[in-house]
């Protein structure tokens, strides 16, 4: 099958499915067909002043019912069309790959996007947690990360061991016909991870690339590059070979209209000239006429941040009130999951499924936080 895009009746771009004479569909052409059908639809939804709604669920709420997703929907009713997951705690943590497969077939299955970041523990350092948010702040000098990045050494060993282990969720998922929008090495230009503020990051970019994509043969990935803020030295970490799909910033400021946004997508734009732009992390939700003026593909909401009344203190300049986020999806532009092209999400959910899940589908969520 091919794609076209229609223009709906709701003034945005639909993906039609066109009948083509062919071969037997094998499991990588339906790959193939599905992670060009997610590019396509992510770059014409700009074109059509359309953005789709995320939110992140991350590793300590995989386990649980009532999860930021679940939370969300209490709050506005809508479920995302955008599904935030995290690839840390797959190694060490042997419950976990179960869980997060299990929320991201039941997203697939809907007809939903799946975003993976990947908050890899330094791969040289003892980590007591075994692996834990911590454990990917713990720093790693200039020469340490080039003997990472040195076939032979032991540091290359402990790096590629940490990659072929956490790729394994990612041939699971490939296997059930998913297709992943991943987001490695983030927020590169801060200093808070042991990937930031590195020369070599473009080096560690293809590498990763290379071991997936080449070496592992995952082409169920979409690539995103994603940055902290505005990112004025952006292209100093901007991949040398191996270029994005997608490029995006994370933005945690107190004012929700920062011009910080416009300033990231002109710094990543001209690097990434064919990728589309997206904000892929975010605290207080943007206003209606920001998001006209950046024109993101999609936003994805922190789920810690949705609601300031789930902070113990109430003290989170980040964080949303109720109201905020309900008004969000309200406006004309948003997308939430129910509201993508029906072809487009069959054609996701194609030969996906999750028969038996292991949460509770539509769990009743409290008003309050106990």
């Amino acid at each position: 099958m091919r794609f076209a895009g229609l223009l709906g009746a709701a003034g945005f771009v639909a993906l039609a499915l066109i009948p083509s004479v062919a071969a037997p569909k094998t499991l990588t052409t339906e790959i193939k067909g599905k992670r060009a059908a997610i590019l396509s639809y992510l770059a014409e939804l700009p074109v059509q002043k359309k953005t789709l709604a995320g939110v992140q669920v991350n590793e300590y709420e995989a386990y649980i019912d009532c999860t930021s997703a679940d939370r969300l929907k209490t709050l506005t009713g809508e479920r995302p069309a955008v599904l935030g997951l995290e690839l840390m705690n797959t190694i060490a943590y042997p419950p976990y790959p179960a869980y997060l497969i299990d929320r991201a077939l039941t997203q697939s299955a809907a007809g939903g996007l799946v975003t993976m970041s990947w908050h890899q523990r330094n791969p040289v350092e003892i980590c007591p947690r075994g692996e834990y948010y911590e454990c990917a702040k713990k720093a790693m000098n200039a020469e340490t990360l080039k003997a990472v990045l040195t076939a032979g050494t032991r540091e290359n060993a402990l790096w590629l061991a940490d990659v072929r282990a956490m790729a394994k969720v990612l041939h699971k998922l490939r296997g059930e016909g998913v297709v992943v929008l991943l987001r490695p090495y983030h927020e590169m230009n801060g200093n808070w991870f042991w990937w930031g503020k590195q020369d070599a990051l473009p080096e560690l970019w293809d590498a990763l690339y290379d071991e997936l994509v080449v070496k592992e043969k995952l082409d169920n990935l979409i690539w995103i590059f994603s940055v902290d803020r505005e990112a004025p030295d952006a292209a100093r970490y901007f991949p040398k070979r191996h270029k994005p799909d997608l490029v995006g910033t994370d933005m945690y400021e107190p004012d929700p209209n920062t011009p910080k946004f416009a300033a990231a997508k002109t710094n990543l734009t001209k690097l990434g000239e064919s990728a589309s732009f997206a904000i892929t992390e975010v605290g207080l939700v943007p206003g209606a006429k920001l998001l006209d003026e950046i024109n993101p593909s999609y936003v994805l909401l922190w789920g810690d941040n949705l609601n300031v009344g789930w902070t113990w203190n109430g003290e989170c300049p980040a964080c949303n009130k109720p109201e905020q986020v309900a008004a969000f999806f309200k406006l004309p532009r948003i997308l939430a999951l129910d509201a993508l092209p029906p072809a487009f999400r069959s054609t996701l959910a194609a030969h996906v499924s999750n028969p038996s899940p292991l949460h509770k589908p539509n769990p009743i969520c409290p008003v309050k936080l106990h």
